[in-house]
């Protein structure tokens, strides 16, 4: 792999057609004598691994590892259940395929293609019951395809609103729903956490099934949990979904995401977190934000800066008693981490549609804030006291 990365595609290639060949003789072997199995999975899976490592290099290597069959062997570990080890090293792989950066655009097109997608769903839950071992890891591989937003070509299909694979959109939301209802302990709830949110990102229309579903949209938004770890996590799901971040394009290039819900229906997601909470949301986020545990705090903060940027958002937080005492308090915020993202909310709050609508006072306060920079410390001057 090394070589290829520093000679270039001609070598990419060559090593592509090498490893798939000594793959294929290996699995051959395995298929014949299958009590030689257990051992030859080990090689099977290193060729997966430099298979998965070369077609991350560009278009050229990842055509000719479908070409000779290379990507059909990797599916073929996807859907082994009869061992289930070597099955969630084929998704950690094809989870790697779709969070390598830049994402080209052959590998995001096989990625969506059917074959992949179909085995994901039913691993997952589409079906019926998630399979117990590979459920989470198969949701958790499906949650990083739907990042992939800034591919619109290869995405779009499968996250519009009708189509010809609007059967897999509705697969999807199955799984979700099969995965909710089996799934128990920490791990099982950040990987439906995960998934919702990521799923929700991809198009405005997801977000409108999730936040009109009841079940989705109570088990992604409910705080009810007792890790504040967890309570973060929600929180910055819902902060990315809001205000998605930048993207990578296949050139290398930053871009806009594309999929950005419109103003309304990012509120009408931050007034479903206070619904499912049992109370106004913005008391919900500004509770968390004044927890103990930085890490609860840090994703509150992310949340309020999400919804400052959008539309009436800073107008729905600036109508709260205590928002504007949070946002000029800054005493109590100790984390360099935390007072950055307590000064950007300021800045949010500054360049919002709300700004014109507050009074001079306000504004002039927040600007001396923004001026002032995250790290300022108010240093009072004592004199000395002395006996006469």
């Amino acid at each position: 792999v090394a070589l290829a990365k520093t000679l270039g595609p001609t070598v990419d290639v060559r090593c592509v057609k090498s490893v798939s060949s000594l793959w294929d003789k290996v699995t051959q072997i395995a298929q014949n004598k299958p009590e030689q199995k257990r051992t030859l999975s080990t090689v099977s899976v290193r060729c997966a691994s430099t298979i998965v490592d070369l077609v991350c290099l560009g278009d050229a290597s990842m055509d000719v590892a479908v070409k000779e069959g290379a990507m059909d062997l990797l599916l073929g570990l996807v859907s082994d259940g009869g061992d289930p080890l070597m099955q969630m090293s084929a998704l950690d792989l094809l989870e790697k395929m779709a969070t390598t950066i830049p994402i080209h655009g052959s590998r995001a097109q096989w990625l969506f293609d059917r074959k992949v997608l179909t085995p994901l769903l039913e691993i997952s839950g589409s079906t019926g019951s998630p399979e117990p071992i590979c459920g989470g890891p198969a949701l958790r591989t499906l949650s990083s395809f739907c990042k992939l937003v800034h591919m619109p070509r290869e995405a779009s299909s499968l996250f519009g609103p009708a189509g010809d694979d609007s059967e897999l959109l509705g697969g999807f939301h199955r799984a979700l729903h099969c995965f909710e209802e089996h799934s128990s302990g920490k791990n099982d709830r950040l990987a439906f956490v995960d998934a919702v949110s990521s799923w929700s990102s991809a198009s405005p229309h997801a977000l409108t099934l999730v936040i009109d579903d009841p079940l989705l949209r109570e088990g992604w938004l409910s705080l009810n949990v007792s890790l504040p770890k967890l309570k973060s996590v929600i929180l910055y799901s819902v902060a990315t979904c809001i205000d998605p971040p930048s993207q990578v394009d296949s050139s290398g290039d930053t871009v806009m995401a594309s999929n950005v819900p419109s103003n309304q229906l990012s509120m009408r997601l931050f007034d479903c977190l206070g619904t499912v909470n049992g109370k106004d949301a913005t008391d919900v986020v500004l509770s968390a934000a004044n927890a103990s545990f930085v890490e609860l705090r840090l994703g509150a903060y992310a949340l309020l800066n999400a919804v400052a940027k959008r539309g009436t958002g800073a107008q729905v937080l600036l109508s709260h008693n205590s928002f504007y005492e949070f946002l000029v308090t800054r005493e109590k915020e100790s984390t360099k981490e935390g007072k950055e993202a307590k000064h950007a909310i300021v800045e949010a709050v500054l360049s919002s549609d709300a700004r014109p609508l507050l009074a001079d006072s306000i504004v002039t306060t927040l600007e001396k804030i923004a001026q002032q920079g995250p790290h300022y410390v108010n240093v009072s001057s004592y004199e000395l006291a002395t006996e006469s």
